[in-house]
């Protein structure tokens, strides 16, 4: 069938959402909840995109619209009624689509961090999904709410109640004294140097004591601007940036493997293997500056061997889109994926493309739809979204990595080698909860301690950071107590005077090893931590395709 043929299938009615742009989402309580940039409503005079800066909510358990518009009768939609977010308005959207700033969110709270403000201010908008009641809220710890940062990194994290745009820290473990920090290096963070990646994609994974960052993508506004496209120069997809939360450190680990060609305003989503090993990075869609074209690639990016695997071809048998066409492609939504119960990816949105040139313009049809759901076993586009689908890790990515669907890895290290022996040691950890420690895999034993590096390279023993003084005092009473019960034991195997086994100390001392924290030498190299409020921020400049 011909792409004009496409084009005139269509099936809605008036209030439907059929096409939206650069929204930002988050899926709370099995509800999507989404906001910020262009939609398409139809009404009866047609369909046009415009910006809208409503929230909106999706029930995914309740008929949720796979492969269609967006009925009307499913949305629950609700209007910013704070004062702080007044401003979140049209000229918020950035030129490509995308919405201003970030969204967070816990368990019952989204948090709206944007606006567009010219002056800074301490306070963001929140939003009760129990309530429904939308207040404007003080966060501590500097004036950090500015500007428009449509295509900043952002990841919400609410299974620790943080939420990170740039290295802006945002904690709302106490809902009623929210805080923030800029954590910029030297103003709260150590190691690399930190991204400043433009429409690239930050994304948590639960490895470690409290949980890393995982950052890559986009172009890199650190290294300047190309001067013959007058744009950032692109990332290199080889090079992804780690940021330990526990100890506030950054890593640059050097990748293997097929990584995609594209630049940014993709979308990305996090699963784990069923043994609890491996963490494996879907990235979909796409802009590619340097081709002139979005793309509906389909890459992951698995962790701990940092190893890229191309699934395109697989996940093109069951894509529509590309049936249609293989220039068509999707770009502008990072931020618009969300992995549903650890098992399929919820897409939504993007500005669709036949090559360099939009579609649709806004119209509806059958074919390009707002919601699209991937499976993420299989990487077959779904016409449905599955509540009760369980996770297996897919031929595609174990026949790269070794082992099989329910984990097994025989690929445990990268290619090159880990950038740094603490990083090699902190990614075998797994974050139980956001109240417990982590404890390591159960396929890799628990590593002894490995000394740091310290800026220059050479190896430290000395580990005085107060990020890790916890741990430190942790193992040091663990130790006195496991030599007081060594020391009764003895008595009791003299004063009974008979043979027993060995006693479980050893295992208590195995348990009781900690890691190394930041180097001292690297904590006093560093300037002095200044006040929040003076602090250097990354700010993303506005970009256009």
């Amino acid at each position: 069938m011909r792409l004009d043929a496409f084009l005139r299938m269509v099936s809605c009615t008036q209030g439907d959402i059929c096409y939206i742009i650069g929204a930002k989402t988050g899926l709370v309580n099995d509800s999507l909840y989404f906001i910020g940039g262009n939609y398409s409503v139809v009404s009866l005079d047609g369909q046009t995109i415009s910006p809208s800066t409503t929230l909106y909510s999706l029930d995914v358990n309740n008929q949720f619209p796979v492969e269609r518009s967006i009925p009307q009768s499913l949305l629950t939609d609700t209007t910013i009624a704070s004062q702080i977010t007044a401003a979140y308005n049209s000229s918020l959207i950035g030129s490509n689509g995308d919405a201003a700033g970030a969204l967070w969110h816990t368990n019952d709270t989204i948090y709206i961090f944007g606006g567009g403000f010219e002056t800074p201010t301490n306070s963001v908008s929140s939003y009760n999904v129990r309530t429904s009641e939308w207040k404007e809220v003080e966060v501590k710890g500097g004036s950090f709410n500015f500007g428009n940062r449509s295509s900043a990194q952002y990841v919400s994290v609410p299974e620790r109640n943080l939420g990170f745009v740039g290295m802006i820290r945002f904690d709302a473990s106490d809902p009623n004294n929210l805080s923030w920090t800029n954590e910029t290096l030297g103003n709260g963070s150590y190691g690399a140097d930190v991204p400043n990646l433009d429409s690239g994609t930050m994304v948590y994974v639960p490895a470690g004591k409290e949980g890393m960052l995982i950052s890559f993508g986009g172009s890199n506004v650190a290294e300047g601007i190309n001067p013959a496209w007058g744009w950032p120069y692109d990332s290199d997809w080889y090079t992804i940036y780690v940021y330990d939360i526990a100890s506030h450190t950054w890593w640059q680990q050097l990748a293997s493997g097929n990584a995609p060609s594209h630049t940014g305003s993709f979308c990305a989503a996090v699963t784990t293997s069923p043994d609890n090993d491996a963490f494996h990075i879907t990235t979909y869609g796409g802009w590619s500056l340097n081709n002139g074209r979005s793309y509906e690639d389909v890459h992951i990016l698995s962790l701990p061997s940092f190893t890229w695997i191309n699934a395109t071809l697989l996940s093109n048998k069951s894509n529509k889109e590309e049936q249609v066409n293989s220039t068509i492609g999707r770009d502008s939504i990072t931020g618009g994926c969300q992995t549903y119960r650890g098992a399929q990816m919820i897409v939504l949105g993007g500005d669709i493309r036949a090559g360099a040139y939009r579609l649709t313009n806004g119209a509806c049809n059958d074919v390009f739809s707002p919601v699209r759901v991937l499976d993420l076993s299989t990487y077959v586009w779904q016409t449905e979204l599955n509540n009760s689908a369980s996770y297996e890790v897919p031929a595609v990515i174990y026949n790269a990595i070794g082992g099989g669907a329910t984990g097994g890895a025989t690929s445990t290290a990268p290619a090159a080698g880990f950038a740094d022996p603490t990083l090699a040691s902190l990614i075998q950890l797994r974050v139980t909860s956001a109240t417990s420690t982590s404890i390591p895999t159960s396929s890799v034993p628990t590593p002894t301690p490995t000394p740091t590096l310290n800026p220059s390279g050479v190896a430290s023993e000395s580990h005085s950071s107060s990020v890790n003084a916890g741990a430190i005092v942790g193992g040091v009473v663990g130790g006195v107590i496991g030599l007081g019960l060594v020391a009764a034991f003895v008595w009791f195997l003299f004063k009974r005077n008979h043979s027993q086994e060995e006693s479980p100390e050893i295992e208590q001392k195995n348990a009781a090893k900690v890691f190394p924290s930041i180097p001292q030498e690297m904590e006093t190299r560093l300037p002095q931590k200044p006040e929040a409020d003076s602090g250097p921020i990354f700010e993303m400049p506005e970009t256009t395709k």
